[in-house]
């Protein structure tokens, strides 16, 4: 296994569920990992909590055990009007997401990297990146370098290193911005909730809401303007209270809320996701879901996907021509999952709180990134 002063066969920037699935799938076939990330774990990390039911396919896939009582599966869902008057409940044969601690799972997945063999180095901010022929150096202003033969970048929503590789910019602008706000503390819920707000205006943006344990987050995704999505939180909280839907007036904290640009299916519109010696995953590379804005599944199985892609170029004379396969297998296997629905929701909405069967393709839509 490497050293420090050693060549890794593989560096992974970003120690989020990206990096740390890939670290995990990479270091339990025998190759040695250097996980990098700016902060030390557990760490915060603003985020509404769910995520495709198909994760727990993946994790047992990969071979990677986080314990049960850190994921909880949900069917309680609701559809809601823009103006909390009209109510729809899919339903679903089997639970169609999880409800996970971001801080807790994220560290989870470090932990089963760790144990797989990775090599984590934790509160150091990569400062520089030298990309050779032959390697790629990552250079720190408080650490020694740390350098692999090959390199999977994942540093999440931070598109600071993308002109190191060659990618000018990052994954397209586009997608939602995404405000929230977590008020911990409350009555302690006998099972998790999640509830949906549809319409809150016509270019699609809409809220979530998930209650578990003794929490509740708020969450809206707002596509275009940067500038709606805090008038937006601080109007869903308002409907809320008013409908009696959450205990207190939670404005005050939605004006404070943090904007983040979540790239909905910003990956489609990447013309590749491979630099030299390097493969770019997760949030940074665009592998969030148009439907729903949800990016944990996505990340995790782009990354999966990367590490194997990897794991072939290691071994290849021409590592580079292997790596270029990355863009056509994720295309392959996850372009679909990714893509928005297949219509214009703003007609359908009426239909939602109407028909059982349309409720029930919207949350099939929604929760699994099926066409309507």
């Amino acid at each position: 296994m490497g050293g420090e002063s050693d060549i890794f066969d593989v560096l992974i920037v970003g120690a989020g569920p990206a990096g740390a699935t890939a670290a995990y799938r990479l270091a339990s076939q025998e190759r040695s990992v250097a996980l990098v990330d700016a902060a030390k774990f557990p760490r915060q990390v603003p985020c509404a909590g769910w995520l495709s039911s198909r994760t727990n396919t993946l994790l047992s896939d990969l071979g990677v055990k986080v314990p049960a009582k850190m994921i909880q599966p949900f069917k309680d869902v609701t559809f809601h009007s823009a103006d909390l008057s009209k109510t729809a409940n899919p339903s679903f044969k089997d639970a169609p997401g999880l409800l996970v601690d971001r801080n807790e799972f994220d560290h989870a997945l470090v932990k089963e990297a760790k144990k797989a063999g990775a090599t984590l180095f934790e509160g150091h901010s990569v400062s520089e990146l030298q990309i050779e022929e032959t390697q790629v150096t990552a250079n720190f202003a408080d650490h020694q370098p740390v350098t692999g033969s090959l390199m999977i970048l994942a540093t999440g929503r931070s598109t600071r290193l993308f002109d190191r590789v060659g990618l000018a910019g990052g994954p397209p602008s586009s997608g939602y911005f995404a405000a929230e706000i977590r008020i911990d503390g409350l009555p302690k819920k006998k099972s998790p909730t999640v509830d949906v707000i549809l319409g809150l205006d016509r270019a699609g943006a809409f809220g979530v809401v998930v209650g578990i344990d003794d929490r509740l987050v708020i969450n809206v995704q707002c596509p275009g303007d940067k500038g709606d999505a805090i008038p937006s939180l601080i109007s869903l909280c308002r409907h809320l209270k008013e409908a009696d839907m959450v205990p207190g007036d939670y404005t005050h904290d939605a004006a404070r809320a943090a904007v983040l640009v979540t790239p909905a299916a910003a990956a489609l519109s990447m013309d590749t996701h491979v630099a030299k010696r390097t493969l770019v995953v997760g949030d940074a590379g665009g592998f969030v879901s148009a439907a729903s804005g949800e990016g944990i599944y996505p990340s995790m199985w782009s990354a999966s996907i990367a590490a194997d892609v990897v794991q072939e170029a290691l071994d290849a004379p021409s590592p580079q021509d292997v790596l270029m396969s990355f863009n056509t297998r994720w295309r392959t296997e996850m372009a679909e999952y990714l893509q928005p629905p297949n219509t214009d929701l703003q007609y359908l909405l009426p239909l939602i709180f109407s028909n059982q069967p349309m409720a029930d393709r919207m949350g099939a839509a929604f929760f699994s990134g099926e066409n309507i």
